[in-house]
Protein backbone atom coordinates (compact mmCIF):
# COMPACT_ATOMS: atom_id res chain seq x y z
CA UNK A 1 0.00 0.00 0.00
CA UNK A 2 1.26 3.77 -0.96
CA UNK A 3 1.50 5.78 2.25
CA UNK A 4 -0.25 9.40 2.33
CA UNK A 5 1.83 12.13 0.89
CA UNK A 6 0.33 15.48 0.90
CA UNK A 7 1.69 18.85 -0.25
CA UNK A 8 -0.68 21.81 1.36
CA UNK A 9 -4.25 21.05 -0.06
CA UNK A 10 -3.34 18.06 -2.08
CA UNK A 11 -3.24 14.28 -1.47
CA UNK A 12 -1.21 12.87 -4.16
CA UNK A 13 -1.93 9.48 -3.07
CA UNK A 14 -5.86 10.53 -3.50
CA UNK A 15 -4.75 11.89 -6.86
CA UNK A 16 -2.71 7.86 -7.71
CA UNK A 17 -6.12 6.17 -6.51
CA UNK A 18 -8.25 7.43 -9.64
CA UNK A 19 -9.72 4.98 -12.63
CA UNK A 20 -7.96 6.06 -15.70
CA UNK A 21 -8.87 6.64 -19.08
CA UNK A 22 -7.81 4.05 -21.59
CA UNK A 23 -6.72 5.13 -24.82
CA UNK A 24 -4.82 3.30 -27.08
CA UNK A 25 -2.00 5.92 -27.13
CA UNK A 26 -1.54 9.58 -26.55
CA UNK A 27 -0.29 11.59 -29.55
CA UNK A 28 1.21 14.88 -28.75
CA UNK A 29 0.56 15.96 -32.54
CA UNK A 30 -3.12 16.17 -31.19
CA UNK A 31 -2.28 19.12 -28.41
CA UNK A 32 -3.92 22.11 -28.68
CA UNK A 33 -2.13 25.89 -28.72
CA UNK A 34 -3.25 25.88 -25.07
CA UNK A 35 -1.96 22.47 -24.00
CA UNK A 36 1.98 21.70 -23.43
CA UNK A 37 3.22 18.42 -22.06
CA UNK A 38 5.81 17.72 -19.33
CA UNK A 39 7.50 14.50 -20.59
CA UNK A 40 9.57 11.38 -18.31
CA UNK A 41 11.09 8.42 -19.07
CA UNK A 42 9.16 5.11 -19.08
CA UNK A 43 9.23 3.69 -16.33
CA UNK A 44 11.04 6.52 -14.45
CA UNK A 45 9.51 9.93 -12.69
CA UNK A 46 12.32 12.32 -13.53
CA UNK A 47 10.95 15.04 -15.77
CA UNK A 48 12.72 15.78 -18.91
CA UNK A 49 11.86 19.24 -19.82
CA UNK A 50 11.56 21.74 -16.40
CA UNK A 51 12.02 24.37 -18.67
CA UNK A 52 8.07 24.80 -18.90
CA UNK A 53 8.05 25.79 -15.51
CA UNK A 54 7.58 29.38 -16.26
CA UNK A 55 4.09 28.62 -18.06
CA UNK A 56 2.99 26.45 -15.01
CA UNK A 57 3.76 29.05 -12.97
CA UNK A 58 2.40 32.30 -14.76
CA UNK A 59 -0.69 30.50 -16.74
CA UNK A 60 -4.60 29.45 -14.97
CA UNK A 61 -4.50 25.97 -15.12
CA UNK A 62 -7.78 23.92 -16.07
CA UNK A 63 -6.40 20.03 -16.23
CA UNK A 64 -3.63 18.08 -15.17
CA UNK A 65 -3.96 14.83 -17.02
CA UNK A 66 -1.23 12.15 -16.15
CA UNK A 67 -0.80 9.76 -18.75
CA UNK A 68 1.39 6.61 -18.44
CA UNK A 69 1.29 2.77 -20.44
CA UNK A 70 -0.17 -0.18 -18.88
CA UNK A 71 2.48 -2.42 -20.14
CA UNK A 72 4.96 -3.97 -17.09
CA UNK A 73 8.25 -5.81 -17.62
CA UNK A 74 7.56 -7.60 -13.83
CA UNK A 75 4.19 -8.58 -12.27
CA UNK A 76 5.76 -6.67 -9.20
CA UNK A 77 5.63 -3.29 -10.85
CA UNK A 78 4.34 -0.67 -8.81
CA UNK A 79 2.29 1.84 -11.01
CA UNK A 80 0.68 3.80 -8.79
CA UNK A 81 3.84 4.60 -6.82
CA UNK A 82 5.37 5.51 -9.94
CA UNK A 83 2.47 8.16 -10.46
CA UNK A 84 2.76 8.95 -7.05
CA UNK A 85 6.69 9.36 -7.22
CA UNK A 86 6.08 11.60 -10.54
CA UNK A 87 3.52 13.82 -9.05
CA UNK A 88 5.90 14.36 -6.23
CA UNK A 89 8.87 16.24 -8.95
CA UNK A 90 5.63 17.72 -10.54
CA UNK A 91 5.41 19.09 -6.91
CA UNK A 92 9.09 19.91 -6.68
CA UNK A 93 9.10 21.84 -10.20
CA UNK A 94 5.78 23.63 -9.69
CA UNK A 95 4.06 23.46 -5.97
CA UNK A 96 2.29 26.46 -6.73
CA UNK A 97 0.27 24.53 -8.43
CA UNK A 98 -0.55 21.93 -5.61
CA UNK A 99 -1.28 24.95 -3.47
CA UNK A 100 -4.38 26.19 -5.77
CA UNK A 101 -6.16 22.50 -6.54
CA UNK A 102 -9.08 24.16 -8.46
CA UNK A 103 -8.07 21.96 -11.51
CA UNK A 104 -9.61 18.63 -12.88
CA UNK A 105 -7.42 15.50 -12.80
CA UNK A 106 -6.97 12.81 -15.31
CA UNK A 107 -5.45 9.52 -15.26
CA UNK A 108 -4.57 8.14 -18.55
CA UNK A 109 -3.55 4.55 -18.93
CA UNK A 110 -2.05 4.10 -22.80
CA UNK A 111 -2.50 0.10 -23.98
CA UNK A 112 -0.19 0.27 -27.39
CA UNK A 113 3.07 -0.54 -25.61
CA UNK A 114 3.70 -4.50 -25.49
CA UNK A 115 7.35 -4.13 -24.62
CA UNK A 116 10.03 -1.56 -23.68
CA UNK A 117 11.38 -0.85 -27.04
CA UNK A 118 7.59 0.01 -27.79
CA UNK A 119 7.28 1.94 -24.64
CA UNK A 120 10.44 3.94 -24.60
CA UNK A 121 8.90 5.31 -28.13
CA UNK A 122 5.55 6.32 -26.40
CA UNK A 123 4.94 9.89 -24.48
CA UNK A 124 5.04 9.47 -20.82
CA UNK A 125 4.44 12.24 -18.23
CA UNK A 126 1.76 15.18 -18.13
CA UNK A 127 -0.37 17.20 -20.38
CA UNK A 128 -1.01 20.49 -18.82
CA UNK A 129 -4.34 22.19 -20.17
CA UNK A 130 -4.42 26.14 -19.76
CA UNK A 131 -7.25 28.79 -20.14
CA UNK A 132 -7.28 30.06 -23.09
CA UNK A 133 -5.33 33.66 -23.75
CA UNK A 134 -7.76 36.08 -25.44
CA UNK A 135 -6.47 37.88 -28.69
CA UNK A 136 -6.96 41.48 -29.21
CA UNK A 137 -9.80 40.81 -31.93
CA UNK A 138 -11.54 38.11 -29.51
CA UNK A 139 -11.36 40.95 -26.62
CA UNK A 140 -12.63 43.43 -29.20
CA UNK A 141 -15.83 40.70 -29.66
CA UNK A 142 -16.39 40.38 -26.23
CA UNK A 143 -16.65 43.87 -25.95
CA UNK A 144 -18.98 44.25 -28.47
CA UNK A 145 -21.33 41.58 -27.17
CA UNK A 146 -21.77 43.79 -24.16
CA UNK A 147 -22.10 46.70 -26.40
CA UNK A 148 -24.89 44.86 -28.12
CA UNK A 149 -26.68 43.79 -24.96
CA UNK A 150 -26.86 47.03 -23.49
CA UNK A 151 -28.02 47.96 -26.70
CA UNK A 152 -31.09 45.88 -26.22
CA UNK A 153 -32.19 46.76 -23.05
CA UNK A 154 -32.28 50.04 -24.59
CA UNK A 155 -33.88 49.10 -27.09
CA UNK A 156 -36.60 47.44 -25.14
CA UNK A 157 -37.07 51.03 -23.21
CA UNK A 158 -37.94 52.66 -26.58
CA UNK A 159 -40.60 49.91 -27.45
CA UNK A 160 -42.10 49.83 -23.76
CA UNK A 161 -42.20 53.32 -23.79
CA UNK A 162 -43.88 52.99 -27.27
CA UNK A 163 -46.50 50.45 -26.38
CA UNK A 164 -47.60 51.59 -22.93
CA UNK A 165 -46.03 54.88 -21.52
CA UNK A 166 -46.87 54.34 -18.08
CA UNK A 167 -44.39 51.02 -18.43
CA UNK A 168 -41.58 51.70 -16.21
CA UNK A 169 -38.98 49.82 -14.85
CA UNK A 170 -41.13 48.91 -11.88
CA UNK A 171 -41.68 46.13 -13.82
CA UNK A 172 -38.75 44.76 -13.37
CA UNK A 173 -39.14 42.44 -10.06
CA UNK A 174 -38.06 38.86 -9.65
CA UNK A 175 -35.02 36.70 -8.83
CA UNK A 176 -32.84 35.69 -10.86
CA UNK A 177 -34.70 31.98 -11.27
CA UNK A 178 -38.06 33.07 -11.82
CA UNK A 179 -40.34 34.31 -13.79
CA UNK A 180 -42.76 36.93 -13.55
CA UNK A 181 -45.58 39.63 -14.78
CA UNK A 182 -46.26 43.12 -14.68
CA UNK A 183 -48.00 44.40 -11.99
CA UNK A 184 -49.81 47.60 -10.81
CA UNK A 185 -48.36 50.48 -10.08
CA UNK A 186 -47.87 52.24 -6.80
CA UNK A 187 -51.17 54.52 -7.11
CA UNK A 188 -53.07 51.91 -8.61
CA UNK A 189 -52.99 52.23 -12.29
CA UNK A 190 -52.79 49.07 -14.04
CA UNK A 191 -49.99 48.70 -16.34
CA UNK A 192 -50.09 46.49 -19.48
CA UNK A 193 -49.34 42.85 -18.71
CA UNK A 194 -45.51 41.97 -19.49
CA UNK A 195 -44.18 38.35 -19.40
CA UNK A 196 -40.48 38.27 -18.29
CA UNK A 197 -37.93 35.65 -17.39
CA UNK A 198 -34.17 35.94 -15.73
CA UNK A 199 -34.55 31.95 -16.40
CA UNK A 200 -31.64 30.07 -18.90
CA UNK A 201 -33.35 28.70 -21.67
CA UNK A 202 -32.74 28.03 -25.47
CA UNK A 203 -34.35 29.82 -28.02
CA UNK A 204 -33.92 27.74 -31.93
CA UNK A 205 -33.42 31.21 -33.52
CA UNK A 206 -31.18 33.04 -30.95
CA UNK A 207 -29.40 30.68 -29.64
CA UNK A 208 -29.12 29.91 -25.66
CA UNK A 209 -30.22 33.06 -23.43
CA UNK A 210 -29.25 33.74 -20.16
CA UNK A 211 -30.04 34.83 -16.72
CA UNK A 212 -31.31 38.21 -18.49
CA UNK A 213 -34.47 39.64 -18.21
CA UNK A 214 -36.30 40.08 -21.85
CA UNK A 215 -40.56 40.19 -22.99
CA UNK A 216 -41.63 38.17 -24.58
CA UNK A 217 -42.07 38.25 -28.41
CA UNK A 218 -40.33 41.54 -27.86
CA UNK A 219 -36.46 42.57 -28.72
CA UNK A 220 -33.99 39.72 -28.53
CA UNK A 221 -30.61 39.54 -26.54
CA UNK A 222 -27.34 38.72 -28.56
CA UNK A 223 -25.41 35.63 -28.76
CA UNK A 224 -22.25 35.23 -26.75
CA UNK A 225 -19.56 35.18 -28.88
CA UNK A 226 -19.09 32.43 -30.45
CA UNK A 227 -15.36 31.44 -30.11
CA UNK A 228 -15.52 31.65 -26.21
CA UNK A 229 -14.05 28.41 -25.00
CA UNK A 230 -16.40 27.40 -22.56
CA UNK A 231 -20.34 28.58 -23.55
CA UNK A 232 -21.55 26.88 -20.31
CA UNK A 233 -20.07 30.03 -18.44
CA UNK A 234 -22.71 31.53 -19.59
CA UNK A 235 -25.11 29.85 -17.89
CA UNK A 236 -23.44 30.52 -14.61
CA UNK A 237 -25.72 33.24 -12.96
CA UNK A 238 -23.01 33.75 -9.57
CA UNK A 239 -23.29 37.27 -10.01
CA UNK A 240 -26.91 37.84 -10.32
CA UNK A 241 -27.94 35.07 -7.87
CA UNK A 242 -25.34 36.80 -5.10
CA UNK A 243 -26.94 40.32 -5.68
CA UNK A 244 -30.03 38.81 -5.79
CA UNK A 245 -30.34 37.08 -2.33
CA UNK A 246 -28.15 40.59 -0.94
CA UNK A 247 -30.94 43.34 -1.24
CA UNK A 248 -29.87 44.96 1.76
CA UNK A 249 -26.57 45.80 0.02
CA UNK A 250 -26.43 49.82 -0.43
CA UNK A 251 -23.73 52.71 -0.51
CA UNK A 252 -21.24 50.30 -2.28
CA UNK A 253 -18.73 50.60 -5.01
CA UNK A 254 -18.68 47.34 -7.43
CA UNK A 255 -15.26 46.45 -8.62
CA UNK A 256 -15.05 43.83 -11.37
CA UNK A 257 -11.75 42.21 -13.11
CA UNK A 258 -12.75 42.34 -16.73
CA UNK A 259 -9.51 40.07 -18.18
CA UNK A 260 -10.49 37.60 -20.61
CA UNK A 261 -13.06 34.61 -19.56
CA UNK A 262 -14.66 37.33 -17.18
CA UNK A 263 -17.47 38.13 -19.62
CA UNK A 264 -20.45 36.37 -18.65
CA UNK A 265 -19.62 37.77 -15.05
CA UNK A 266 -19.49 41.17 -16.27
CA UNK A 267 -22.64 40.93 -18.74
CA UNK A 268 -24.50 39.59 -15.54
CA UNK A 269 -23.27 43.45 -13.80
CA UNK A 270 -25.29 45.42 -16.15
CA UNK A 271 -28.02 42.91 -16.16
CA UNK A 272 -28.00 43.74 -12.66
CA UNK A 273 -28.02 47.52 -12.96
CA UNK A 274 -30.48 47.73 -15.78
CA UNK A 275 -32.94 45.59 -13.53
CA UNK A 276 -32.62 48.13 -10.77
CA UNK A 277 -35.98 50.51 -10.37
CA UNK A 278 -33.35 52.53 -8.33
CA UNK A 279 -29.43 51.98 -9.49
CA UNK A 280 -28.41 54.44 -6.66
CA UNK A 281 -27.09 51.46 -4.01
CA UNK A 282 -23.81 51.11 -6.33
CA UNK A 283 -22.08 54.40 -6.25
CA UNK A 284 -19.12 53.99 -8.11
CA UNK A 285 -18.21 51.29 -10.94
CA UNK A 286 -14.11 49.73 -11.04
CA UNK A 287 -13.17 47.86 -13.88
CA UNK A 288 -9.62 46.42 -14.27
CA UNK A 289 -7.63 44.46 -16.59
CA UNK A 290 -4.17 43.48 -14.52
CA UNK A 291 -2.08 46.19 -16.08
CA UNK A 292 -3.34 47.41 -19.68
CA UNK A 293 -1.52 44.67 -21.61
CA UNK A 294 1.78 44.86 -20.02
CA UNK A 295 4.17 42.05 -20.12
CA UNK A 296 3.76 40.00 -16.45
CA UNK A 297 7.81 40.53 -15.87
CA UNK A 298 7.00 44.23 -15.51
CA UNK A 299 3.99 43.85 -13.22
CA UNK A 300 4.29 45.00 -9.81
CA UNK A 301 2.16 44.58 -6.48
CA UNK A 302 0.01 47.95 -6.51
CA UNK A 303 2.19 49.64 -9.37
CA UNK A 304 0.13 47.28 -12.19
CA UNK A 305 -2.48 49.84 -13.47
CA UNK A 306 -5.44 48.90 -16.12
CA UNK A 307 -7.68 50.64 -13.45
CA UNK A 308 -11.00 52.21 -15.12
CA UNK A 309 -13.22 54.04 -12.62
CA UNK A 310 -16.51 56.07 -13.44
CA UNK A 311 -19.68 57.44 -10.97
CA UNK A 312 -22.83 55.68 -11.48
CA UNK A 313 -24.83 57.77 -14.15
CA UNK A 314 -26.51 55.04 -15.89
CA UNK A 315 -26.05 51.87 -17.57
CA UNK A 316 -24.88 52.99 -20.79
CA UNK A 317 -22.15 55.46 -18.91
CA UNK A 318 -21.07 52.21 -16.87
CA UNK A 319 -20.66 50.27 -20.02
CA UNK A 320 -18.30 52.34 -21.53
CA UNK A 321 -15.94 52.54 -18.81
CA UNK A 322 -16.01 48.93 -18.96
CA UNK A 323 -15.38 48.35 -22.86
CA UNK A 324 -12.91 50.75 -22.59
CA UNK A 325 -10.83 48.40 -19.77
CA UNK A 326 -11.47 45.59 -21.82
CA UNK A 327 -9.96 46.39 -25.00
CA UNK A 328 -7.05 48.19 -23.04
CA UNK A 329 -6.22 44.64 -21.63
CA UNK A 330 -4.39 41.49 -22.49
CA UNK A 331 -5.25 37.71 -22.58
CA UNK A 332 -6.23 36.90 -19.71
CA UNK A 333 -4.99 33.68 -19.50
CA UNK A 334 -2.32 34.51 -16.48
CA UNK A 335 -2.85 33.37 -13.11
CA UNK A 336 -2.31 36.39 -11.29
CA UNK A 337 -4.50 39.91 -10.94
CA UNK A 338 -4.51 43.18 -8.96
CA UNK A 339 -7.53 43.11 -7.59
CA UNK A 340 -5.92 44.60 -4.40
CA UNK A 341 -4.98 47.54 -6.34
CA UNK A 342 -8.07 47.73 -8.02
CA UNK A 343 -10.01 47.86 -4.36
CA UNK A 344 -8.03 50.33 -2.93
CA UNK A 345 -8.10 52.84 -6.14
CA UNK A 346 -12.20 53.13 -6.35
CA UNK A 347 -12.17 53.43 -2.88
CA UNK A 348 -10.09 56.54 -3.50
CA UNK A 349 -13.41 58.27 -5.22
CA UNK A 350 -16.00 57.72 -2.52
CA UNK A 351 -14.87 57.50 0.56
CA UNK A 352 -18.26 57.56 2.25
CA UNK A 353 -18.82 54.37 0.94
CA UNK A 354 -19.88 51.48 3.03
CA UNK A 355 -18.21 48.64 1.56
CA UNK A 356 -16.88 47.37 -1.53
CA UNK A 357 -18.05 44.59 -3.90
CA UNK A 358 -15.62 42.74 -5.49
CA UNK A 359 -16.20 40.29 -8.51
CA UNK A 360 -13.76 38.43 -8.91
CA UNK A 361 -12.19 35.68 -11.02
CA UNK A 362 -12.23 32.23 -8.90
CA UNK A 363 -9.35 30.73 -10.46
CA UNK A 364 -6.79 33.90 -10.76
CA UNK A 365 -5.37 34.60 -7.02
CA UNK A 366 -3.99 38.27 -6.08
CA UNK A 367 -0.97 39.93 -6.96
CA UNK A 368 -1.08 42.04 -4.64
CA UNK A 369 -2.16 39.50 -1.61
CA UNK A 370 0.39 41.08 0.89
CA UNK A 371 -1.41 44.44 0.77
CA UNK A 372 -4.96 43.13 2.09
CA UNK A 373 -4.28 45.13 4.84
CA UNK A 374 -4.02 48.51 2.70
CA UNK A 375 -7.95 47.98 2.11
CA UNK A 376 -9.40 49.98 4.44
CA UNK A 377 -13.73 48.58 3.90
CA UNK A 378 -15.23 45.55 4.33
CA UNK A 379 -15.10 43.40 1.51
CA UNK A 380 -18.13 41.52 -0.35
CA UNK A 381 -16.55 39.32 -2.51
CA UNK A 382 -18.56 37.58 -5.37
CA UNK A 383 -16.59 34.50 -6.76
CA UNK A 384 -16.78 33.38 -10.32
CA UNK A 385 -16.06 29.64 -11.05
CA UNK A 386 -16.15 28.33 -7.55
CA UNK A 387 -17.68 25.10 -8.60
CA UNK A 388 -14.27 23.14 -7.87
CA UNK A 389 -13.44 25.03 -4.59
CA UNK A 390 -13.13 28.51 -3.02
CA UNK A 391 -9.78 30.35 -4.23
CA UNK A 392 -8.09 30.02 0.02
CA UNK A 393 -6.92 33.96 -1.09
CA UNK A 394 -10.53 35.52 -1.38
CA UNK A 395 -11.63 34.19 2.09
CA UNK A 396 -8.83 35.26 3.56
CA UNK A 397 -9.48 38.89 2.14
CA UNK A 398 -12.92 38.70 3.30
CA UNK A 399 -11.93 37.92 6.65
CA UNK A 400 -9.51 40.65 7.24
CA UNK A 401 -11.71 43.30 5.88
CA UNK A 402 -14.48 41.74 8.18
CA UNK A 403 -16.47 41.09 4.59
CA UNK A 404 -18.09 38.27 3.49
CA UNK A 405 -17.74 35.45 0.48
CA UNK A 406 -20.51 34.41 -2.14
CA UNK A 407 -20.65 31.99 -4.41
CA UNK A 408 -23.24 30.99 -7.47
CA UNK A 409 -25.17 29.01 -4.12
CA UNK A 410 -24.03 30.16 -1.31
CA UNK A 411 -23.21 33.28 1.20
CA UNK A 412 -20.44 33.23 3.73
CA UNK A 413 -21.04 35.74 6.57
CA UNK A 414 -19.74 34.05 9.51
CA UNK A 415 -15.92 34.01 8.67
CA UNK A 416 -14.84 36.34 11.83
CA UNK A 417 -16.79 34.31 14.00
CA UNK A 418 -14.46 31.37 13.84
CA UNK A 419 -11.95 30.20 16.12
CA UNK A 420 -8.07 29.09 15.55
CA UNK A 421 -8.53 25.53 14.17
CA UNK A 422 -12.05 25.43 13.24
CA UNK A 423 -13.51 23.94 10.09
CA UNK A 424 -15.84 25.54 7.44
CA UNK A 425 -17.74 23.91 4.62
CA UNK A 426 -18.45 26.24 1.79
CA UNK A 427 -20.81 24.08 -0.93
CA UNK A 428 -19.71 20.59 0.64
CA UNK A 429 -16.26 21.89 0.64
CA UNK A 430 -14.11 22.09 3.45
CA UNK A 431 -11.33 24.73 4.67
CA UNK A 432 -9.35 24.92 7.50
CA UNK A 433 -8.98 28.18 9.47
CA UNK A 434 -5.37 28.55 11.49
CA UNK A 435 -2.97 30.80 12.42
CA UNK A 436 -5.27 33.81 10.83
CA UNK A 437 -5.67 32.27 7.20
CA UNK A 438 -7.69 30.24 5.65
CA UNK A 439 -6.39 26.88 4.03
CA UNK A 440 -7.35 23.84 1.97
CA UNK A 441 -8.31 20.35 3.20
CA UNK A 442 -6.91 18.02 0.79
CA UNK A 443 -9.93 15.50 0.98
CA UNK A 444 -12.71 17.53 0.33
CA UNK A 445 -11.47 18.29 -3.30
CA UNK A 446 -12.59 15.27 -5.52
CA UNK A 447 -10.83 16.05 -9.20
CA UNK A 448 -13.75 14.53 -11.00
CA UNK A 449 -14.26 15.44 -14.92
CA UNK A 450 -16.79 18.46 -14.97
CA UNK A 451 -16.72 21.22 -16.76
CA UNK A 452 -13.91 24.21 -15.53
CA UNK A 453 -13.41 28.00 -16.29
Amino acid sequence: MVAQVAFGAVSLNGLTNRTPVVVEEVSLAQLSENQLYIATPFAKPVILNPEQKQQLQERVVLKVELVYTRFRSSPTFNQQLLNLNRLKELNRLVPGLFEAPLWEFQLTEQTKGNNPEVCNQMFHGFIITFRPNSSNSMLKQEADYLKKLVGSFLKQDSIDRYNNPTTTNSNLTGSSDSTGTGDSTSSGTTKKPMKFTIKTHYDKKWGYIYDTIWFVDTVKPPPPPDFFYNHQLYQDSTVLNAFDRNRDWSNFIVVTDVTGSMSPYSAQVFIWLKAQTQNDKAKYFVFFNDGDDTESRKKKPLETKGIYVTENKGVDAVMQTATKCMLKGSGGGESLENDVEALIEGAKYYTSASSLILIADNFESMRDYDFINKVSKPVHVILCGSERGVNIQYLDLAYRTKGTVHTKFSDVTNLNDLKEGEHIYIDEQKYLFKNKRFHFVYDAFQYQNSSVR
